[in-house]
């Protein structure tokens, strides 16, 4: 993927306008954990103290609507984690709706779907929301913003005969927390810490813990990767609360810390919150980055004054040239992160190429047909599209066999305005996207 893979939590989202948010597009793939959305839509539980509450939701929706992927929710990988299933922390998303399919040709590949959650955010762009959604809305925010009991953890490390001293310092904190979770005699204690935090189900406790004592009870950051990283994070925010001169209990707490869950699946995360830009960074890799806020909202109206004022053609020659990189510029954070995860421009396809006359040789050459290159790719990207998804069955002989470990292809399909495609991709016009609506 060539566009930097980005997480905004709420305090960027609901700080960016949409001039901004259309900058965003054109440099970044923006991953949208669940948590997001769940975010937007908590405030219409809001909607008796502020009356515009339903038109600042609809505001905000336009803000994940753009070239965006929804992200698979975090508890299913960390159940899956726990199972023995890890899914490496490579900085790759791990998109929500994916399905094995298989083409008419015969090739495999993988089928990325997201109908309902995309369906469901434009009908919030639109300001219509159910029944169901706002006493949802009331719910969740109450079940949120239960505070975190730091305690729970103490206690723990109390039990097995551990010392602690409240930390005085973010650094401090972070070797606190690393010194106790690598204490062997604390280790039994995490598997019932992560189950109360995170709802984990009575036979996915039992089958996890017949899994630790069969595999010679491993140190738990060995045992099940991802849920360690899960637990790192409970620790970090749960004893920076012991000490309120570090941290201050706040009712956002449990939202916020949900962030940290999805970090080892992005490549940068951006927020304003405080606790964020404090604990964020003793979470990432040293090829992730974590982005002040603010600084991205000033850079990205900088680029999008800079690209309003250029003239169409003067827009296609750059998007050409540079594809999703942003303009050098060594003073904009935009530059530096692309220039940090990417330093290489991907080679365009000229447009020429696209008029090029070609013959299918898949295809047996009696069946062939002169076709142009562009042509040929609306034919793949039909059949592709109505690839149909493998049978239990399949599945489970793909399991034994291990064909298709890799896909051969990847379909991704989501809603996507056409005005937001006609900013982002400055070469097409309306009668280009009204002749793809035909064509499908």
């Amino acid at each position: 993927m060539a566009e930097l893979m980005i997480i905004l939590d709420k305090s960027v989202v609901y700080g960016l306008k949409n001039s901004e948010v259309d900058s965003l597009d054109r440099y970044f793939f923006l991953i949208v954990p669940p948590i997001v959305t769940k975010e937007i839509l908590a405030d219409l539980s809001k909607e008796a103290e502020e009356p515009d509450i339903v038109d600042s939701i609809g505001r905000h929706s336009y803000r994940i609507s753009g070239r965006r992927g929804i992200m698979i929710n975090y508890r299913e990988i960390l159940l899956q984690s726990l199972m023995g299933n890890e899914v490496p922390m490579e900085g790759k998303f791990l998109p929500a709706g994916a399905a094995a399919v298989r083409s008419e040709s015969g090739s495999l590949g993988t089928k990325i779907e997201t109908t309902l959650e995309d369906q469901t955010i434009y009908r919030w762009e639109r300001r219509q929301f159910t029944n169901g959604e706002k006493d949802w809305a009331a719910r969740w925010r109450r079940r949120m913003e239960r505070p975190i009991n730091p305690a729970l953890y103490t206690d723990n490390i109390a039990k097995v005969g551990l010392r602690f001293r409240p930390p005085e310092s973010d650094e401090e904190l972070a070797e606190t927390t690393d010194s106790l979770l690598r204490e062997r005699k604390l280790q039994a204690r995490l598997f019932p810490l992560l189950a109360r935090e995170h709802r984990i189900p009575i036979e996915i406790q039992d089958a996890t813990t017949l899994r630790w004592f069969k595999e010679g009870c491993q140190m738990f950051e060995d045992f099940a990767p991802y849920a360690f990283f899960c637990l790192r994070a409970n620790f970090l925010w749960a004893l920076g609360l012991t000490n309120p001169r570090l941290f201050k209990p706040d009712k956002n707490d449990r939202k916020d810390l949900e962030y940290c869950y999805s970090l080892p699946y992005c490549e940068i995360f951006s927020s304003n919150d405080n606790k964020h830009k404090r604990l964020v960074p003793s979470l990432l890799r040293p090829d992730q980055s974590f982005v002040d806020g603010e600084v991205l909202k000033k850079d990205l109206r900088r680029l999008s004054e800079e690209w309003d004022a250029l003239s169409r053609e003067e827009r296609i020659r750059l998007k050409s040239a540079r594809g999703d990189a942003p303009p050098e510029d060594e003073n904009s954070i935009v530059f530096q992160l692309w220039k940090k995860h990417r330093n290489k421009i991907p080679e365009s396809v000229p447009q020429e190429l696209l008029k090029a006359n070609i013959h299918d040789t898949s295809i047996p050459e009696e069946e062939r047909r002169e076709m142009t290159f562009a042509d040929w790719l609306r034919t793949r990207g039909k059949e592709l599209k109505a690839a149909g998804k493998l049978s239990n069955a399949e599945l489970e002989e793909l399991k034994r066999s291990r064909e298709g470990a890799d896909p051969e292809f990847v379909v991704r399909k989501t809603m996507i305005s056409k005005e937001r495609l006609l900013k982002l991709y400055p070469h097409l016009t309306r009668e280009d996207l009204d002749k793809a609506d035909r064509d499908e």
